[in-house]
């Protein structure tokens, strides 16, 4: 990894947090150690300041799943990987579901974790980039008059302007017109682009 990443390690186990902190350390990981998910929270909160945490399923208190689920709760939260017993693998494969990015099972791999918590980290950031190109593109569209909507809606289904002008009522000349307006507000270099912006903004229309 090219750059420093925090990751918190959340383990009741002295020994173990004390291991995973010193290989980790040594792989180029700032570690932050708590030895309980409470710990973790009441220092930082439901949206702790790190890149990735790293969590035991079971520990007093809070538990892995526990921490899972109110992490999950904030989209800037960091991404949580697991580390789970033998006999705790349905338990982490629930955390998945709930939001956790994986799970390694005892006795795990060290650099198998060490590799997971880069991928978290980058899944992570490409989800945060997702969303926030979403939001100004939905921006963009809401900024869209009421008539502008209908042409792009009608635009994008395929219509031509002479068919749109029909279908609208107005004249072909004045399509034109709408239709470059909304190619301008939404940032659109050409109709496939348009195309492509509205099936992000309605994935459910045919």
């Amino acid at each position: 990894m090219s750059e420093t990443l925090d990751v918190a390690l959340v383990e009741d186990d002295p020994a173990v947090l004390d291991s995973l902190a010193l290989y980790l350390g040594r792989r180029g990981l700032a570690i932050t150690r708590f030895e309980s998910a409470d710990a973790l929270v009441a220092s930082h909160g439901p949206v702790p300041p790190f890149d990735c945490v790293v969590a035991d399923v079971r520990m007093p208190g809070l538990s892995g799943i526990d921490l899972v689920r109110l992490l999950a709760a904030s989209p800037a939260a960091p991404p949580v990987i697991l580390i789970t017993g033998h006999g705790d693998v349905d338990m982490a494969v629930a955390a998945i579901k709930l939001g956790a990015f994986d799970f390694i099972e005892k006795p795990f791999d060290e650099n198998r974790l060490f590799e997971s918590i880069g991928a978290a980290v980058a899944h992570a950031r490409s989800r945060r980039h997702d969303a926030a190109e979403l939001a100004h593109l939905l921006a963009r569209f809401e900024s869209l008059s009421e008539r502008q909507h209908e042409v792009l809606a009608l635009a994008t289904a395929g219509l031509s302007n002479k068919e749109i002008a029909t279908r609208l009522g107005i004249s072909p000349r004045t399509v034109e017109i709408h239709r470059a307006w909304v190619m301008e507000r939404m940032g659109a270099r050409n109709l496939a682009e348009l195309v492509r912006m509205e099936m992000r903004l309605r994935p459910d229309r045919p």
